[in-house]
């Protein structure tokens, strides 16, 4: 059974901020690009949500191709995923612990 994806208001500025980014400092194919490796994520999350933790709480999952990296909660009795936040690995890591 396939595990339900609840993506967080905060995940989804990341994510819009992430394809903003690439659009104003590359180009419209490096966003699509991006996009495609973050809907590589959310099918695997979607298959098996089971990756390493991170702390007590959160999992992660990094991307393929781009510096990034999704956190999320997993509910087993619901099958759903909670994917909380998309993290660009090349800012302050400080702000991880914010999630």
């Amino acid at each position: 059974m396939a595990y339900k994806i609840i993506v967080s208001p905060i995940a989804l500025k990341n994510i819009d901020n992430a394809v903003e980014y690439y659009i104003e400092k590359t180009n419209k194919k490096v966003a699509l690009a991006f996009l495609d490796d973050y809907q590589k994520v959310y099918k695997a999350l979607q298959k098996n949500p089971f990756y390493q933790f991170h702390d007590s709480n959160y999992r992660y999952l990094p991307f393929k191709k781009f510096p990034y990296i999704a956190f999320f909660i997993v509910d087993e009795p619901s099958k759903t995923v909670f994917l909380n936040a998309v993290f660009n690995t090349h800012q302050n890591p400080d702000k991880i612990e914010k999630l």
